[in-house]
């Protein structure tokens, strides 16, 4: 038999699987681990290599202060996966809590985010110029009026955790096909579903897509006005003359969209988003970097902060997606019976990705999962919204 013809055996082949996870990012792995650690046979499909998509891309930021209760309940859920991944998968992620200090001149927007946390559970102080000066003196050059001081949350490594999980899945039995690109996804006759694949056809009784900025590819969301979309971003090391102390807290001026955390070693990581970033078309993993945007983010920093000189010598450039939805919100649910989305983390896909993975395990186990309020994370809230929301992502 010719090679050529073997190769179109092979591709036509079928395989019956019980659970398939399109995606091996960090949102993909955790829903994974989770179903396989209690007890199903789970095979996860990814088109490159895990965590090649946004998962590698990030600052590596985990954040309480949210603009919405159940994206804090979302970090709380998460929290004791991050304080035990070390143990769980004998891995290092350095986990590193600085905290976070919003700042802003707007003192309507300073209330508004105080108010987020009525039950105290954040810590959240309410500073002003002085006060901040007073705590942190290397920040005696901020332009901003007020600042929400939120003490817990800080970065991990992220590609440690992806090594983690990766690691955890093989050991646990886990079946993960690289290089595996999903097309469609279809139900059959028999209620199982049908992946068409650049491998094959998947014959599957539950399908989770976790297929990140491509999700809205798959499921009944081409029918819906578009809820998926995705932001390009990009992020810098520098180097700075004066570097501030690795105990400074995550710097975010959310009226410039600009933020800054140290990141050892006297190198500083800065980042932001610059005007329109939206994604129309996605181009595989090929995320390319702007030296316009190198020099407009350097400078908003430096006046923002008055930490990073805007000539500080870049030692790292890199760009990224963040996969999101209209209103940046995430979708967590069962669309159909045997058939799940989590999706659309609108850049806390890293932090939420382990609360994420307990309430998939939940939904396909038993059918509900009362950990988090759903309702906020279904996409029937789509069918009536009318316009893009005005919120920031935040």
């Amino acid at each position: 038999m010719e090679p050529t013809a073997l190769r179109v055996n092979v591709l036509l082949m079928t395989s019956i699987e019980n659970i398939v996870v399109i995606g091996a990012g960090v949102v993909g792995l955790s829903c994974a681990y989770n179903l396989l650690n209690s007890g199903e046979k789970v095979t996860l499909l990814e088109r490159g290599r895990p965590g090649c998509g946004q998962s590698t891309r990030t600052g590596g930021g985990i954040r309480y202060l949210h603009g919405t209760q159940e994206n804090i309940s979302m970090s709380f859920l998460s929290e004791l996966f991050w304080k035990n991944f070390e143990s769980e998968f004998n891995v290092d992620i350095n986990y590193q809590t600085t905290g976070h200090l919003f700042l802003t001149s707007n003192r309507q927007k300073s209330e508004e985010l105080c108010s987020i946390d009525p039950d105290g559970l954040l810590d959240l102080s309410a500073l002003d110029r002085r006060q901040i000066k007073t705590k942190w003196p290397y920040l005696d050059q901020l332009i901003q009026d007020y600042g929400i001081y939120c003490p817990i949350g800080g970065y991990l490594d992220d590609q440690k955790v992806i090594d983690g999980l990766v690691s955890g899945f093989h050991k646990l039995g886990g079946k993960l096909r690289e290089g595996v690109q999903v097309n469609t996804i279809s139900l059959m006759d028999n209620s199982k579903y049908r992946v068409t694949s650049s491998e094959g056809i998947i014959e599957a009784n539950v399908v989770i897509n976790c297929a990140g900025a491509h999700a809205g590819q798959f499921g009944k969301y081409p029918m819906v006005a578009q809820p998926f979309t995705s932001r390009h971003h990009e992020l810098l090391i520098v180097k700075p003359e004066n570097p501030f102390p690795d105990s400074c807290p995550w710097l975010i001026d959310i009226d410039s969209q600009v933020h800054t955390r140290p990141d050892g070693a006297g190198r500083v990581l800065v980042g932001g988003f610059l005007g329109n970033n939206e994604v129309t078309k996605l181009k595989g993993y090929d995320f390319p970097i702007s030296e316009n945007w190198r020099q407009r983010v350097l400078i908003a920093a430096e006046r923002s902060f008055g930490l990073i000189d805007c000539n500080s010598e870049v030692l790292e450039h890199w760009g990224g997606l963040y996969p999101g939805t209209v209103d940046y919100q995430p979708v967590i649910e069962e669309e159909k019976p045997g058939l799940f989305t989590a999706a659309g983390f609108s850049g806390t896909g890293l932090m939420h990705a382990p609360a994420a993975g307990l309430i998939i395990k939940d939904l396909v186990k038993f059918g509900k999962s009362e950990k988090i309020n759903l309702a906020a994370f279904s996409s029937q809230r789509f069918e009536t919204l009318k316009s893009v929301s005005e919120k920031t992502g935040f």
